[in-house]
């Protein structure tokens, strides 16, 4: 090999040295590339679920704020909270009662069921009634015949029919249907009266109707000559 050619490989080798440390020094840190790779792929999981959940909140507020048709009704026994929330005079606490009510007790089978939920009144009542829909009411059964009786009879039983059943009504054996007999109870009243007996035992003396929600002082004082609390 000649002088020359010694030179040259000497240049070659060099060259070939200097490209293969520029490699090394340009090519990027493997290893911290799939460190960071995890991490970026998490942050953009919790973005998107953020995200979602957002978009699913944003949905929930436009469906509660959507205002009833023309005609539209809502079904008390099948709206979530938030379809019973576009109902007028009802918020987020009320509808959530609401659906308490239906789970605990059953279907409304009218607006009498609906006055029973903590918080409706006759304002709520008047406001809702025309937007909600129940189910039918039963086809009322003709009223049976009335046995012929003679003359003297015949008054002395019209007169009972038209007026109660004497004798107080006990407030711890009473049904609902009895409890309305008595003045300013309704459907709605007797049943939270029954309610109340349930959740809570008997009733220890009448001003513990008091304890019963819609019922104040001025009925208990109403009610105590006609009504009495057996031990």
């Amino acid at each position: 090999m000649t002088p020359q050619e010694r030179s040259a490989l000497g240049v070659i080798v060099l060259l070939l040295a200097a490209g293969g440390l520029t490699r090394h020094l340009t090519q990027p840190e493997p290893v911290q590339w799939l460190a960071d790779a995890p991490a970026g792929a998490a942050e953009d999981s919790a973005a998107g679920a953020l995200g979602q959940r957002v978009e699913r909140e944003v949905g929930r507020a436009q469906r509660r704020s959507l205002p009833l048709g023309a005609g539209e009704r809502i079904d008390l026994n099948t709206a979530d909270t938030d379809e019973l929330q576009r109902l007028p005079r009802v918020g987020p606490s009320l509808a959530a009662r609401i659906a308490a009510h239906r789970e605990a007790h059953g279907q409304f089978r009218s607006l009498a069921d609906l006055d029973a939920v903590s918080g409706v009144g006759p304002a709520v009542l008047e406001a809702v009634s025309p937007h909600v829909d129940l189910p039918a009411a039963p086809t009322a059964r003709p009223p049976a015949p009335t046995p012929p009786v003679a003359s003297r009879g015949a008054a002395v039983t019209g007169s009972r029919a038209a007026t109660p059943a004497a004798g107080p009504v006990d407030l711890n054996t009473a049904g609902v249907e009895e409890l309305q007999r008595l003045p300013g109870i309704g459907p709605a009243l007797a049943g939270r009266i029954v309610e109340w007996r349930t959740q809570h035992g008997r009733f220890r003396s009448v001003p513990d109707l008091a304890q019963v929600p819609g019922i104040g002082p001025r009925t208990v004082e109403r009610l105590e000559p006609l009504v009495r609390a057996t031990p």
